[in-house]
């Protein structure tokens, strides 16, 4: 038969996911006209093959062509073929509904950019109209990068496509998190210097939570800073530290770390006192060294690169590039219990949750596996622990967090930095042992489970920087062991009757720490306060105004609660402060930031002599028409002032700050 050279491609008005469907309609007739040939591959009835036995065969002459094997016919190839149609349709689905993201975004994008630059008055360029843009295009930079990560590479070898998926130039953590080329690579060398004893002595001399304390920190890199408040989420999953008074006791730690020389804090002028620890190398890789002896943390290999393996302890530390080793599948896992999964490196981290799930892809699996196997996670670390925002993770499957329903023994769960995350599964709320929810950075988290009240151990909850986030559910007031709730939501009136208001957090007796973000344009700094009068417990809070305000409701108060010792106002909303927050009437508050106010003029009436105000540290910024001087300011206004911050407010004047706009009255000549 001859072929034509000139063939076109064939067209057709249906849509991709259409022609997936014809094509496994014609594979499903093809499969029935073919069942046939399944037990004879002559397609011959029973009774033809049993008539053909009966009269004999013929000896095949010896001249004849060779006989063509007669193979029956596998009808696996079919089942397949319809097996990888149905996952290109969902993929196809996917695509379809990408590019209608995308749409979307790259058109809002180019409104905003459009309104920006009609609005733009070049002859009043000033650092405070660069202070307001600066959210827009940070915004749209995080957004825009979503969705590049969303987009499929369509060309190249796997190998390749690995390698694009995880190459990162501006990963400020450099190759030591893929490499770690410590000291403790030669172990020989190491444990014949005197460093190595001395860390190994002082290490005895700790008690038994100090010990797993200490070691914690050879999962990271050498010199790289780890922050306080996340040792303090993951000891406490482990069990190191007590729930109650766990801030207090991790300074104490860390303190005692310090006077030993085992972690350098992390010196910032900008910061009143340290929050960030770094180990050295000697150190570290010591502690390397001791980790893997008592078989807590096992991931270094001499001259290779660190891998994922599951400690001896049940230890599990994800690094980059661990979703595609063999380890990652659940087949391959072995039976010991698994208490922690940690995330130091992986981009990809979602592999994990298959781990835990009921259903595994090879059910076989089962008989390997027991339900104590599911219930012994304390720490589901899978977010960013660096502050960082330079390494991107994202979730591609969010439906395999149905493995929540199995964890009941599950502390701490943190999500920060993960992308591709839009709401929490219902099942989050079989969670009842849970006592921390990170969710920092979650951009593309929308929505809370609804019975989040489930949570009932639930005590820290973070929720800052989820911009999506427009409201919060009502049973969130039913926490009542919540003490730091960072990132709550005051919505606006579409969201009426579904929505926790502010009022309704009354019932946390035991909040202490408070953020909020208020997405209304009707709430002011007073309504604020009497909104959260009966938080007696609380000594610290945040107020972030997402709108300018437009109508005020009238209200006010007589003073502070004097258990407040930290305020934050931020893009402040009015020209006056109020007379109770005039410095003369802070008697108790120790911190206060007030920032991105561009109505705030001033303090209130100068006072005559120094008030007996009580703040310590005072943080201004951006506030273009603030205006006050460094003697009225320290000498009247506050007099107990040992920090000041003076960033961006050109009409504060004659301060003492340095260039970085800082003023530390303990380095004051």
């Amino acid at each position: 038969m001859a072929s034509n050279n000139n063939t076109q491609p064939r067209t057709s008005g249906d849509s991709l996911e259409k022609q997936v469907d014809k094509i496994m309609g014609s594979l499903s007739v093809l499969n029935k006209l073919l069942c046939s040939l399944r037990e004879d591959p002559l397609g011959r009835s029973k009774k033809e093959e049993e008539s053909n036995k009966q009269k004999g065969t013929l000896e095949r002459s010896q001249s004849a062509p060779p006989a063509l094997a007669l193979v029956p016919f596998d009808d696996r190839l079919i089942t397949r073929l319809q097996y990888h149609l149905r996952l290109l349709k969902q993929k196809l689905a996917k695509l379809a509904q990408l590019q209608t993201n995308v749409e979307e975004e790259l058109t809002k994008h180019l409104d905003t950019l459009q309104s920006l630059i009609g609005n733009f008055d070049s002859s009043r360029v000033t650092s405070q109209v660069t202070y307001w843009i600066k959210p827009d295009l940070q915004g749209m930079e995080t957004k825009i990068s979503e969705l590049l990560y969303q987009v499929p590479l369509l060309s190249g070898k796997l190998e390749d496509q690995k390698a694009e998926v995880y190459a990162d130039q501006d990963d400020d953590q450099g190759t030591s998190l893929i490499y770690f080329p410590g000291i403790h690579t030669n172990v020989e060398d190491l444990t014949r210097r005197e460093v190595f004893r001395q860390v190994k002595q002082k290490f005895k001399e700790l008690d038994i939570e100090q010990k797993i304390c200490l070691l914690s920190f050879a999962v990271f890199p050498e010199n790289q800073e780890v922050h306080r408040t996340m040792l303090m989420y993951w000891w406490i999953g482990e069990g190191i530290l007590p729930v109650k008074e766990a801030e207090v006791t991790v300074r104490q730690v860390l303190k005692a770390f310090t006077e030993k020389n085992l972690i350098e804090p992390v010196e910032e002028r900008w910061k009143v006192a340290p929050s960030s620890y770094k180990m050295s190398p000697f150190v570290h890789s010591s502690v390397v060294i001791l980790s893997k002896e008592i078989g807590l943390f096992d991931i270094y290999r001499q001259g290779k690169k660190p891998m994922m393996n599951i400690s001896e302890m049940g230890k599990v530390c994800l690094v980059k590039g661990s979703s595609y080793q063999l380890e990652a599948n659940p087949k391959r896992m072995p039976s010991r219990l698994i208490e922690t999964v940690f995330n130091v490196s992986e981009r990809l981290p979602d592999f994990t949750f298959s781990w835990f799930s009921e259903y595994p892809s090879n059910k076989k699996l089962m008989s390997k596996l027991s339900t104590n196997w599911f219930k012994s996670l304390k720490v589901f670390y899978l977010g960013r622990w660096e502050r960082s925002k330079k390494r991107h993770i994202q979730v591609q499957d969010p439906q395999l967090m149905q493995c929540f329903n199995y964890l009941r023994n599950l502390r701490v769960l943190s999500f920060q930095g993960i992308s591709g995350i839009r709401s929490l599964n219902s099942s989050v709320g079989k969670l009842q042992k849970l006592i921390i929810l990170d969710l920092r950075e979650c951009y593309d988290l929308k929505q809370l489970p609804e019975k989040i009240d489930s949570l009932g151990s639930l005590v820290y909850l973070d929720m800052t920087g989820c911009y999506m986030l427009e409201w919060i559910p009502l049973r969130l007031a039913l926490l009542k062991n919540l003490e730091v709730l960072k990132g709550f939501v005051v919505s606006d009136e579409a969201y009426e009757g579904v929505a926790c208001k502010l009022s309704y957090l009354k019932r946390l007796k035991k909040l202490r720490k408070l953020s909020i973000e208020i997405n209304r344009d009707d709430l002011g700094v007073a309504q604020v306060m009497v909104d959260i009068v009966e938080l007696k417990a609380l000594t610290s809070l945040k107020v972030t105004w997402r709108r300018d305000l437009r109508i005020i409701r009238t209200t006010e108060i007589q003073s502070l609660s004097d258990q407040l010792k930290k305020l934050d106002l931020q893009r402040y909303p009015h020209e006056e402060l109020p007379a109770w927050l005039h410095p003369r009437n802070l008697l108790f508050l120790k911190k206060l930031q007030i920032g991105g106010g561009r109505r705030l003029k001033g303090f209130g009436d100068l006072p005559d002599k120094a008030t007996e105000c009580s703040v310590e540290v005072l943080r201004l910024t951006s506030l273009p028409k603030l205006r006050v001087g460094w003697m009225e300011l320290k000498q009247l206004y506050f007099p107990n002032l040992i920090f000041l911050e003076n960033y961006e407010c050109p009409r504060v004047t004659l301060t003492p700050c340095d260039g970085s706009g800082v003023w530390r009255s303990d380095q004051d000549d």
